[in-house]
Order: C-alpha cells, then sequence, then structure tokens
C-alpha cells in the first residue's frame, strides 16, 4: 500500500491534538500570543523528517530583514535565487522551475503528463503524494513493490511500462527506506526506456548523501526531471520552498500550467533561501550531526535486535517484527510522534533523526 501523505498528515496532526494548539485555533484570537508557535518542549516530532537543528542563523537574520519587503511584488530575490540554484546546481536558469515546496511541483509534473491521461509507475512504499491527484485525473497505474533488498526494483518498473505509460517516479534516496540508488543505476535505467515517458527523480535527501545529483543530465536526457527541497538541510518545512530541473522545453511547458510561475513563495522565504545557502557553517553542522545521531541510532536498534536497512537520509526504516510491546502506544504515551507501519510484512516503518538528547529518550521511554 504506497503512501498517501493527506492520510498520514491528518493521522500525525490528530495524534498531536492535544498537545499543540491548531492553527485556527491560534488565528482566530483576538489578539494572538505567538509564544504559542513555539514547540512544545514535551513533544518529540519524529514523523516528518524535518530538520532538528532548526533554521540556519543567517537565513532567519535575512528573513526578518526582508519583512518590510512584503507589500511589494519583489522581483530581484526570484532572480537572484534563480542564479544561485543555477549556480549551485550547474545548470541555467532556463533549466529551473521552483515553487512554494517540491511537494507542489509533484502535482504540477502530475497534471502535465495527465493531460491525455495515461498511466504512471510507482514503487511501493515511496513518497507518492501525487497519486491521488493522478487517479482523479484518469490515469491508471502500476504500483511496484520494492525488492527483497528494500530496494527501487527498476527491472519490474521497467517491465511495467506500456503504450500509454507517461511517467516514472523514483524518488532517491527513497522515502521511507532511506535506500539509494546508484546515479549508474538510474542513469542505465532512464537509457532503456522509451523517451517519451518522463521519468521524475526526486531527489528530497541527496544533500544527506555524497552522490551527485543527476542535474547535470538534464539535457543530456529530455525525458528527466528532478525535484529538490528546502525542507529537509535547510530547515525550511515551514517557509516553504522548492524547484524542478529538467530541460528548457519541458520547463517552458511545465510554466504553462501556472498562471504566474513562482508568484506563490513569498519574499521572505526566497531572502532567507539566499542566505541558507550561503551558510555554509550551519550546513556542516547539519550533515555532522545528522551521520552523529543516524551512527547512534543504527546501533541502538542493533543493541536491541532490531532489523534495520542501511539509512542515506535523516531517518531509519526498520522492522518491528521482533519488537514485544504495542510500539505506536508507547509513542503515543511518551508524546512522541513517530510514524506508522508502511509495510504490514515485516512491520516496517520508519523513525525520523532529531537530536542526541531526543533519540536518548525515544530508546528509553519506546525500546
Amino acid at each position: 500500500m504506497s503512501i498517501n501523505r493527506r492520510d498520514w498528515l491528518k493521522t500525525a496532526f490528530l495524534g498531536s491534538a492535544a498537545l499543540t494548539i491548531s492553527p485556527l485555533e491560534f488565528f482566530a484570537k483576538e489578539t494572538p500570543n505567538f509564544n504559542l508557535l513555539k514547540k512544545d518542549n514535551e513533544t518529540i516530532r519524529l514523523c516528518f523528517n524535518e530538520n532538528p537543528f532548526g533554521t540556519s542563523p543567517k537565513a532567519l537574520e535575512a528573513m526578518q530583514k526582508s519583512l518590510s519587503l512584503s507589500s511589494m511584488y519583489d522581483f530581484k530575490f526570484a532572480d537572484i535565487l534563480c542564479e544561485k540554484l543555477a549556480e549551485i546546481n550547474q545548470t541555467k536558469k532556463e533549466n529551473l522551475l521552483v515553487s512554494a515546496g517540491s511537494s507542489f511541483l509533484l502535482e504540477l509534473i502530475t497534471k502535465y503528463v495527465s493531460i491525455n491521461k495515461g498511466h504512471f509507475i510507482i514503487p511501493d512504499p515511496s513518497f507518492t503524494i501525487f497519486e491521488p491527484i493522478a487517479e482523479f485525473l484518469g490515469m491508471s497505474k502500476s504500483v511496484i513493490p520494492l525488492n527483497e533488498k528494500k530496494k527501487i526494483d527498476l527491472d519490474k518498473m521497467k517491465a511495467a511500462v506500456k503504450k500509454d505509460t507517461k511517467l516514472i517516479y523514483i524518488c532517491n534516496p527513497n522515502n521511507p527506506t532511506g535506500d539509494l540508488l546508484s546515479r549508474q543505476e538510474i542513469e542505465g535505467f532512464i537509457k532503456s526506456i522509451p523517451d517519451s515517458i518522463i521519468v521524475l527523480v526526486d531527489e528530497a535527501y541527496i544533500e544527506f548523501t555524497t552522490q551527485k545529483s543527476l542535474s547535470d543530465l538534464v539535457d543530456v536526457y529530455k525525458n528527466l526531471i528532478i525535484t529538490r527541497t528546502f525542507s529537509k538541510l535547510y530547515g525550511f518545512a515551514g517557509a516553504r520552498l522548492g524547484y524542478a530541473i529538467g530541460n528548457e522545453r519541458l520547463i517552458a511547458e511545465l510554466k504553462k500550467l501556472q498562471s504566474w510561475s513562482g508568484a506563490e513563495i513569498s519574499v521572505v522565504t526566497m531572502a532567507g533561501a539566499i542566505a541558507a545557502m550561503e551558510d555554509k557553517e550551519f550546513i556542516t553542522k547539519v550533515l555532522d550531526n545528522n551521520q552523529k545521531v543516524k551512527d547512534f541510532v543504527m546501533s541502538g536498534f542493533n543493541k536491541r535486535g532490531i532489523k534495520t536497512i542501511p539509512s542515506s537520509a535523516n531517518f531509519v526504516y526498520f522492522s518491528l517484527e521482533n519488537y514485544n510491546g504495542d510500539y505506536f502506544k508507547k509513542l503515543k504515551d511518551a508524546k512522541i510522534l513517530g510514524g506508522k507501519t508502511y509495510e504490514q510484512k515485516g512491520k516496517w516503518t520508519r523513525i525520523s533523526l532529531g537530536t542526541v538528547d531526543q533519540m536518548n529518550k525515544y530508546f528509553e521511554v519506546v525500546l
């Protein structure tokens, strides 16, 4: 059963309803107390793969300064942002499409490929937020289970291609497993399928690896499009910023589905993102700490006889098959938001990586 993020979000927020104030309740107050927006100190969020180290101090400073520009359409930030993204990804501005989060781009690409309906292929489990939209728009689908090593099965995805296949989705590293396909594996796969089929590679977690992005291949393979996000490494999950990288023709086609491309991104978010990319100290801190916490968590699971697979992201996929007790009840009782079962066989679930202190509490009360 593939992940429906909308249902998952509802479940997670309902489970934490008693722990935090709702947005509607907050904004309904005559005089809002913005201290209420701070995280509940008793609640540990290990469910959304958020950055537990927050947002870059330099980004926050830039965002604060940019608030005075909120009354204006400030196009210079969009130009600077695209120039910076092009530089980092070694591509051209014409290869880029920015949006308020990469999830919006997954939706936009889905709408584009579904214009004449057709068929799409997705792995399971994976981050298939766009799946309900594609089905609503009349597309058929093939859902391909992971192989025995919990890897996306490219051979079976290739075998599932039909005459009317329009889209193949690959999340790399995969969410929720954290498994990483090599560039060679993906490039070999792209070469093996018709170039009329768009291959959408979601690289939301690629910064947590040492593997180079596929962004340098978008002009080589015209059917390749990549999505990236600022939500994870840069800590912009609430600020909302993502971008797609593709060949100029495909990017131009996608923009035709937007009344005003990129207009949904606030001046504040753009200013923060520009500063965040320059904050090398913060980026190094996040990556170093993520690896340190991951090593600690993997060691903790190993000591307790809990089966895991290697992770190339900021979360760990593990099996509850040998776990005694009600894991999810223990999470709830400990005020920890921590996921669901993604695969019934083996009872596989996922936990996001928090700080060392948070993961210490997690092991103390849950495992």
